[in-house]
């Protein structure tokens, strides 16, 4: 039976004073724990959003140094590089990094000034 809101409510409006009152304890307890989980969450992708910050950073600070490569980052810490992207995903998980970043490094491309005619032809 697919209970709804008004329904619930109106049956708790039914109970007497006291059986409404262990429900509202239990209801703000669930209510207290549904917030933590909400503020738990925040935090993660608060963290992550650092980590990813962190390797972005790192990335304009060494990308001269592995250009061409793939470089494996948790945050701004080098977990590994080489040319298998793969191979350093899966050596980053073996060492428990939950959420490895990979990325293959290029050559930077320069926003060139000038308009179109002073910009390098590729």
């Amino acid at each position: 039976m697919l209970q709804t809101a008004e329904k619930i409510i109106e049956s708790v409006r039914a109970l007497p004073k006291v059986e409404r009152e262990k429900f509202f304890n239990w209801a703000e307890r669930e209510k207290q724990e549904l917030l933590l989980e909400k503020e738990a969450k925040k935090a993660s992708l608060k963290a992550e959003q650092i980590k990813f910050q962190a390797a972005m950073s790192w990335i304009d600070e060494n990308r001269q140094k592995y250009v061409g490569e793939w470089v494996c980052l948790d945050g701004d810490k080098l977990v590994a590089h080489g040319t298998d992207a793969v191979k350093l995903f899966r050596e980053a998980k073996e060492k428990g990094i939950e959420i490895p970043f990979v990325e293959h490094l290029v050559e930077e491309n320069k926003p060139c000034g000038g308009g179109i005619e002073a910009c390098p032809k590729v």
